[in-house]
């Protein structure tokens, strides 16, 4: 929150590819996953803007050979996914946590924070980020594994994933780490003692003298309907002034007050910081305005979203509590024997530097308590799961009391007014949505697509069962086609024409000369992008419609009589012409790497135009000469 981490930055694949990861958030974003998460992770070259059909490709092909699954609250998934990662929505619980679980070879980066998977909460938002390494290594130790373990073997056997292949492979690598028993430690909900308790706990604990308490939080326990004496609040202040009379009380909430207005708009509760400053006469308030205050003081507009509850030592010490933890009963007083909101957070301790962002300290009767409208109609999500096997959806519900109807890509499947446990639709075809949209008089859900066997389950954006050839690759590379079902239709009128789909390159050539240098500008734009490892960098240039196979395919065509001197000459001189003259964005590889894998890649390839070079004559020749002066390229 205060060094501006970011998020994207944690989950770039560097110097090595990932073998899982697994997403914890209360909110999620599909499309800001698709699009961003998911191809920083997996280290995908380019974006879906500029060609959509490479984009999928790569994406899907990756997500065949590394498993990602995301968990998320049933009543905050508003659909979007198109992939096929495992997506597991909550329901009998408010899924709460946001904690993600990257695995790789050698370590698992485990990111605690208050930052859902959504655009607010990674682009916008004022939030907490935590992460740490943890790797496997007899002289390395770790503080998190055993209590992770814990809460991953109970989220499995709770939600029936036991055999979700990411949360095994996280699993199986926690468990041969080193733990010991220190700070930092993880806290959740999903344990025999309440944050409350457990906190209390630490802080006893510690048997250090605690010079002041701070509380931040966007959200607290409003004023209505509240008995004072039961608030979370008063009774968190008098245990803790019973232990520490003399320390101050520091609470922080978001506020806004516009120039000309006398008093704070807040959605804390007014009331009762009136009851608790008129109890002690140490208690401070103070508010976050929505403008911060940039590394570079260019002010920004940010919703304050971090929780924080940070203890003071007169040793100079801080015990600090962050992560998706707020400051209501839900949240601090949940346990497995009352489990409410599912919950993690992270408890460090240490000489930590440590600041709050710009406050300014109020008076309980400068703050104006303002209700938020909300909508009190209560989404059941009576969906208990959508599983796919082959060709039959079941879906299985919980819990329905009224009339709904099932959409699949803008389509009724399903409509029904009657109580029912199980609805079976066969055959059922899944096509890019991967979400079935559950719509009722007042209120919607949507709820993920499970598929049995779907390492074996062959999307559209994977379906490479044809044999390429050259003319596909550049037309895939000039962003022609925008599915690879519009190849395979091309491929079947052609063979029912009884066209060559598989040699002709001469006339291929004379007709579509421009789009092979559209092809050649898409390349040269993948190969100057960022990579930030050299597997990254290699998975690029070897994909199946990339540089390597393109080259081959057009080496093939020439030396098997497909295409002629002059075509083949050209392709491979506007090629080279390319790799010669790149612009490399700077990243974590060596200018000089990428330079030598490319030489060692277009070492055949220059040869090749050499010798059609030494072969031609007169005119023919001339032509050459003047393509290779103005490319600058060697002539022998």
């Amino acid at each position: 929150m205060i060094k501006y981490t970011d998020f994207f930055e944690l989950i770039n694949t560097e110097q090595e590819a990932p073998i899982a990861a697994l997403f914890m958030s209360y909110g999620f974003d599909a499309e800001l996953f698709e699009k961003h998460i998911l191809p920083n992770l997996l280290g995908i070259i380019g974006n879906a803007d500029e060609n959509e059909l490479r984009f999928r490709n790569q994406v899907a092909v990756k997500l065949k050979e590394i498993p990602v699954t995301v968990l998320s609250d049933a009543r905050q998934y508003h659909g979007g996914r198109t992939f096929l990662y495992d997506h597991i929505t909550v329901s009998d619980h408010t899924f709460h946590p946001k904690c993600y679980l990257l695995l790789y070879e050698t370590y698992l980066r485990v990111i605690v924070g208050s930052c859902n998977l959504t655009k607010a909460g990674l682009c916008y938002n004022a939030e907490t980020i935590w992460y740490e390494d943890i790797r496997q290594d007899d002289s390395v130790t770790n503080t998190i594994s055993k209590n992770l373990v814990e809460i991953l073997i109970w989220m499995g056997e709770r939600y029936g994933i036991q055999n979700n292949d990411a949360l095994k492979e996280v699993i199986k690598f926690l468990e041969k780490s080193q733990f010991r028993n220190d700070f930092p430690k993880l806290v959740s909900t999903i344990s025999d003692k309440s944050v409350f308790t457990n906190l209390f706990e630490e802080i006893k604990n510690l048997k250090e003298e605690c010079k002041a308490l701070s509380i931040l939080s966007p959200f607290y326990e409003n004023d209505r309907d509240r008995a004072l004496e039961k608030s979370l609040l008063l009774e968190f202040v008098d245990q803790f002034k019973r232990m520490y009379p003399k320390a101050k009380i520091k609470i922080y909430f978001p506020a806004m007050k516009s120039e000309d207005a006398t008093m704070y708009k807040v959605t804390a509760p007014v009331t009762i910081f009136r009851e608790l400053c008129g109890r002690f006469n140490d208690i401070e308030l103070y508010v976050i305005h929505r403008e911060w205050e940039r590394e570079d003081d260019e002010p920004i507009p940010r919703t304050l979203h971090a929780k924080i509850i940070m203890a003071e030592f007169k040793g100079a010490s801080k015990l600090i509590l962050s992560g998706s933890i707020n400051f209501t009963n839900n949240a601090m007083r949940s346990k497995i024997e009352s489990l409410r909101n599912i919950e993690v957070g992270i408890l460090e301790y240490g000489k930590i530097k440590f600041e709050f962002p710009q406050t300014i300290r109020v008076k309980v009767n400068e703050l104006f308590y303002e209700d938020k409208v909300t909508n009190d109609k209560q989404i059941i999500v009576f969906v208990e799961s959508a599983v796919l096997d082959n060709k039959q959806l079941i879906i299985k519900l919980s819990g329905q009391l009224e009339p709904f109807k099932i959409e699949y890509q803008n389509q009724i499947i399903y409509e029904s007014d009657m109580i029912q446990e199980t609805i079976t639709i066969q055959p059922f075809q899944l096509k890019r949505s991967q979400d079935l949209h559950i719509v009722c008089k007042e209120y919607d859900f949507y709820v993920p697509i499970q598929i049995v066997n779907k390492q074996d389950y062959e999307s559209e954006d994977v379906k490479l069962s044809f044999e390429l050839k050259v003319r596909d690759i550049i037309d895939y590379l000039a962003g022609k086609y925008r599915s690879m079902s519009e190849i395979e239709r091309l491929k079947k009128v052609q063979k029912v024409n009884g066209q060559d789909s598989t040699g002709g390159l001469n006339v291929y050539f004379r007709h579509n000369l421009q789009r092979y240098y559209k092809a050649m500008s898409s390349l040269k734009q993948g190969l100057e992008v960022p990579f930030y490892s050299e597997m990254a960098f290699k998975n690029y240039l070897s994909n199946p419609i990339g540089l390597k196979n393109l080259i081959h395919m057009i080496i093939e065509d020439y030396q098997n009589g497909d295409a002629g001197n002059e075509e083949t000459f050209l392709f491979l001189v506007e090629m080279e012409n390319v790799i010669a003259h790149l612009r490399f964005q700077e990243d974590r590889l060596e200018k000089e790497y990428k330079e030598q894998v490319l030489a060692d890649i277009m070492a055949e390839p220059v040869l090749i135009r050499k010798e059609i070079y030494k072969k031609s004559k007169k005119m023919i020749r001339n032509q050459f000469d003047v393509l290779l002066k103005t490319y600058g390229l060697e002539v022998r």
